[in-house]
């Protein structure tokens, strides 16, 4: 039986890991599961890292992406560069020239998703992408096959392990963000510039694809509101704890929202003690999905790192491998991630929901009085009121949670307490999930 030829462009930290792996396992592949795969090409810039590999891989290794792309003999080339320039036009060389494209770049997809599945349909051949979206966890082939007899009608995520991590060390020690989050830079646990991290893009490149995956057609990032943890407090932390919650930066997708139109949104979130997701700590990561015939299922486990995410890049190559094996080229068809099938997603000023705020007021009389009315002449109730003492320098706490409301009403209600002259400084508002 021919052997099936597979190239490697980047031998970084997911690409070393994926060589590891093969290094190891290739025998299991090749004897007991029948797949005669080859590690044939790795292709890096920096010598160092080709190096490092283990030397019994058998591939040759060298500087040049083309090397790959020239190879006829190739027919899988797997794509662990990152970013959506030099990746982009590996990406589409490849699947001009009728090569099978395995990559774990969530930017990408996310963001070029259509032109990259339009591209392999053209060729007949096929993108694979589980470690792009969850790591180690088998979120993307559940979706695409293992629940195919559902509609999913809900995907609740924890999906970005750094920020997952600075939240939970930031409730089990009470340290501010700021605090947190350079130890964490200085463990390795977070990118030298962590924006795209905690500013909530990372979450929502994955959530976009988990969004189109779900909806059956294409969802832009650009289309979905995103924000991050910066903002947090340590405060909010605490008071969240007292008030029995726990926050959480969520990626969201409510496919069936009550008006019929599609909620995808990424924030920070206050969920209560008691719900399945509040007790994913550190860089672990979870996804709840939900679907009609199955109900509930939890995916859990690492979201990132070395060896969970190389792990999904081998899985890719076993399917790619079984597909070419059975001339089923393009057997999980993705044609309809096409901007041509481009989905509208609901606006988050029409979205319904409870909400935290804190107020940071001056401490007289009739100042609670005054939030409550504007809050009110909008349509939403109060749940309940906490008001802390002990912080007359600095402004006192009016912690208030709500009944459910249009968010639209809320911020309209929040510019014009925002005004007031006892307001000492920004409120803060973070959403609850139930």
């Amino acid at each position: 039986m021919r052997d099936i030829a597979i190239g490697i462009v980047g031998a970084g930290t997911v690409g070393g890991g994926v060589v590891k792996i093969l290094h190891k396992r290739i025998d299991h592949i090749r004897n007991e599961l029948g797949l005669p795969i080859r590690l044939a090409r790795i292709v890096d810039k920096d010598g160092t890292r080709l190096s490092k590999l283990p030397s019994a891989c058998g591939a040759v290794c060298s500087a040049d992406p083309e090397d790959i792309l020239r190879d006829n003999s190739i027919q899988i080339v797997i794509e662990l560069v990152g970013g959506t320039t030099f990746a982009k036009e590996l990406v589409l060389s490849a699947l001009s020239r009728k090569k099978h494209v395995i990559t774990a770049n969530k930017a990408l997809l996310a963001e070029h998703g259509p032109q990259i599945f339009e591209a392999a349909a053209k060729s007949g051949v096929s993108v694979y992408f589980e470690a792009a979206v969850g790591g180690g966890m088998p979120v993307i082939k559940a979706i695409r096959e293992g629940l195919v007899g559902n509609d999913i009608f809900s995907v609740t995520t924890i999906i970005n392990g750094t920020c997952n991590y600075i939240l939970s060390k930031m409730t089990a020690e009470g340290m501010a963000f700021a605090d947190v989050l350079k130890e964490t830079q200085e463990k390795g646990f977070a990118e030298a510039d962590p924006t795209l991290d905690v500013g909530g893009g990372d979450t929502g490149h994955k959530i976009a694809i988990l969004a189109s995956l779900v909806s059956g057609g294409y969802v832009p990032y650009r289309s979905i509101s995103i924000e991050g943890i910066t903002a947090i407090g340590k405060e909010d932390i605490s008071f969240a704890r007292e008030l029995g919650y726990t926050i959480k930066l969520l990626g969201i997708i409510k496919k069936n929202a009550p008006d019929g139109e599609l909620d995808v949104r990424v924030h920070p979130a206050m969920l209560h003690g008691n719900h399945i997701l509040a007790s994913v700590s550190d860089a672990y990561n979870a996804v709840l999905l939900e679907g009609d015939a199955v109900g509930q299922i939890l995916l859990y486990g690492k979201g990132a790192g070395e060896m969970p995410t190389a792990s999904a890049v081998v899985s890719d190559i076993v399917d790619v491998a079984r597909d070419i094996l059975g001339a089923s080229a393009v057997r999980v068809p993705m044609h309809w991630y096409s901007t041509s099938r481009t989905m509208q997603v609901k606006p988050i000023n029409t979205v319904i929901g409870r909400y935290y705020l804190r107020f940071t007021v001056v401490d007289r009389p009739g100042v609670f009085a005054s939030i409550a009315g504007h809050l009110g002449k909008e349509g939403i109730s109060l749940a309940s009121v906490m008001q802390k003492e002990g912080f007359a320098d600095k402004g006192v706490p009016v912690i208030i949670l709500t009944h459910a409301a249009a968010e639209k009403n809320l911020r309209t209600a929040l510019t014009h307490i925002e005004a007031m002259d006892y307001i000492k400084g920004r409120t803060q508002v973070i959403r609850i999930e139930e």
